[in-house]
């Protein structure tokens, strides 16, 4: 490339067209070995390192330490302190002494009287170590290289704390509840322990074998039992059953439906002829003579019927009671059985996998059928009340025509003659 022409008749054209970083970078790096007094390298290594020599007052334990706090003064006297820098006014004050002298006493010596304790009936500890035989911590971290805290902090995420909730460190309402009912607070995190997580996956594993076993029966019991069909073999009756009638019969098939048809009428022809009796003639008046004495006859038969139904009043009334209260019993029962049905709804399992439950639980994908998680959830809870139209739907009845029975008419009277006119 070929270099760009400057004018350089100025001071102001030398200072802008000449490069000075280099001599800028020098002097940078000359003010940062100032900065930090001088350079590591011209260093002499006393100044660099130090030897770390043992003290001549051995450290003080944590008992001495302890001890020397009783001579100081204790936190709560410390704001009578005087941390003024002024002076007292009065230099002379004068301190007033009582002038009451006492006569010396000598000093008597104190006897310390022991209070005994009621006794308390609780049997004095045994030196057997009653905790050396069952201990909640796993043998993975019973081991000497892993600290106290490190195991409480395992077990604690783990979902099996060593230390639990202290009665007296609880909420007043919490302390009265067992703990298989206590539950946490509402928006809390709430991680369950490992076990009742894998009793969950087993569950659901069961119920996937038990589809799955079921699947497989209905394949084996049906499905292998039903013939299946060729497309070809659709195709072709398909066919045969569209063209019936409109083909012309084969010679064959019309011989062999004539020789039926033969066999039919010599059968016919064999059986012997049945020839029925002629009936007796009746006249007119012996059939309207025995059509009212078989009215008579019925209307006599309800009669007595009648008569016995009266008697039986009591009892029918019995009858008619215990017939009403048994209604009135099965409605119960099919109310109570309908409450315990919708209460028995048979939901999926909500269970997430464990490659989802890392992250964050917003990440988390909910079971896709909302129809089959969480109407029946809502219903079930009472927030969601059914619709007008299903109401309606559940009380109209299909119109139907009542009939009274023939034992139940009243007998239909025979036309009474009118009575004839004085002459």
């Amino acid at each position: 490339m070929s270099k760009k022409h400057v004018s350089r008749k100025l001071k102001s054209a030398w200072r802008k067209h000449i490069d000075i970083s280099d001599v800028d970078q020098f002097l940078e790096e000359q003010r940062q070995d100032e900065r930090i007094g001088g350079r590591i390298a011209d260093k002499p290594d006393q100044e660099l390192f130090s030897e770390e020599k043992r003290p001549a007052k051995a450290k003080s334990t944590q008992r001495e330490l302890r001890r020397n706090k009783f001579g100081e003064l204790p936190r709560s006297l410390l704001p009578l302190v005087n941390t003024s820098n002024v002076s007292d006014p009065v230099v002379k004050r004068n301190v007033k002494k009582s002038r009451v002298t006492l006569a010396p006493v000598a000093p008597v010596a104190s006897v310390r009287f022991r209070k005994r304790g009621r006794p308390s009936g609780i049997a004095k500890p045994t030196q057997e170590d009653l905790w050396a035989k069952e201990t909640p911590v796993p043998g993975e971290l019973q081991n000497e290289w892993i600290a106290k805290e490190l195991v409480h902090h395992t077990l604690a995420h783990t979902g099996k704390p060593l230390v639990t909730n202290l009665p007296a460190r609880m909420d007043p309402e919490q302390r009265r509840v067992p703990l298989r009912k206590r539950l946490p607070a509402e928006g809390l995190s709430y991680n369950p322990a490992i076990d009742d997580y894998l009793e969950l996956k087993d569950k659901l594993v069961k119920e996937e074998k038990k589809i799955i076993r079921h699947e497989e029966h209905l394949d084996r019991v049906l499905t292998s039992k039903l013939g299946k069909m060729t497309p070809e073999e659709r195709y072709r009756t398909a066919i045969s059953e569209m063209s019936e009638g409109l083909l012309k019969p084969d010679k064959n098939n019309q011989s062999e439906e004539e020789e039926d048809e033969k066999k039919k009428d010599e059968e016919e022809e064999e059986k012997p002829v049945v020839v029925a009796k002629a009936k007796k003639r009746i006249s007119k008046a012996k059939k309207r003579a025995r059509m009212l004495q078989h009215k008579e006859e019925k209307l006599l038969e309800q009669e007595l019927h009648k008569l016995v139904e009266i008697d039986r009043v009591e009892e029918i009334a019995a009858e008619v009671e215990q017939e009403v209260q048994q209604t009135q019993r099965k409605a119960e029962y099919r109310v109570r059985k309908r409450k315990a049905m919708r209460a028995k709804l048979d939901l999926p399992i909500d269970f997430v996998e464990p490659e989802k439950l890392s992250g964050s639980l917003r990440t988390i994908e909910p079971l896709n059928n909302l129809l089959a998680t969480g109407l029946p959830k809502v219903r079930k809870v009472s927030i969601l009340k059914r619709t007008r139209a299903e109401v309606e739907r559940k009380m109209r009845r299909i119109p139907t025509k009542r009939y009274t029975r023939s034992s139940h008419k009243e007998p239909m009277l025979p036309p009474t003659k009118p009575a004839k006119r004085a002459k």
